[in-house]
């Protein structure tokens, strides 16, 4: 029973050091080119939460989860994600790394690299996928509240389908 009690002091006691962060995110995908091409006419909306830890000032990594929704219709998401009952959704399990380059007291610019796995309809591990994709952002800072908006680019690949994007979005961070 000590050693829990010493345990749990400790976590706790690391916890409230660290800089942690979490991050809720909010994108529309704009495609720029898709294989097969008849997936050309799909876009997606993605959001998600990402929690991340201040290695330095400036920089962090992270780790989140996240979902995407695939427009317009599920058969042209089923047929793209190659999955054989019909949906629209994916699960994101992503990390990422992020640079803060400080503009003045007030905003900064944040760039973003990201990747991980995109799991289709929640429970399709045979047809498993992968996130690659880099953001920059423009961040206005209210001390331990930060808004920003931005665009990059993102390319998911589902076995012989992929698909890449410009991801156009808004983020909200807050500060532990």
């Amino acid at each position: 029973m000590r050693r829990l009690v010493v345990m749990a002091v400790l976590v706790v006691s690391a916890l409230a050091l660290a800089a942690v962060n979490l991050d809720v995110f909010g994108n529309y995908h704009f495609t720029l080119s898709a294989t097969p091409t008849a997936a050309a006419s799909i876009s997606y909306l993605s959001f998600g939460l990402q929690v991340g830890y201040e290695v330095t000032e400036g920089v962090q990594i992270g780790g989140g989860v996240g979902l995407a929704y695939f427009l317009p219709d599920a058969t042209a998401a089923t047929a793209f994600l190659g999955v054989a009952s019909p949906t629209q959704w994916t699960l994101d399990l992503t990390v990422s790394a992020k640079y803060a380059i400080p503009i003045n007291d007030f905003s900064a610019v944040v760039v973003k690299g990201y990747g991980g796995l995109s799991i289709p309809g929640f429970t399709g591990f045979d047809k498993l996928g992968y996130i690659v994709g880099a953001k920059v952002l423009y961040v206005f800072d209210m001390v331990d509240f930060n808004v920003g908006f931005g665009a990059g680019i993102e390319m998911r690949s589902y076995k012989s389908s992929s698909i890449t994007t410009i991801p156009v979005g808004v983020t909200a961070n807050i500060k532990f």
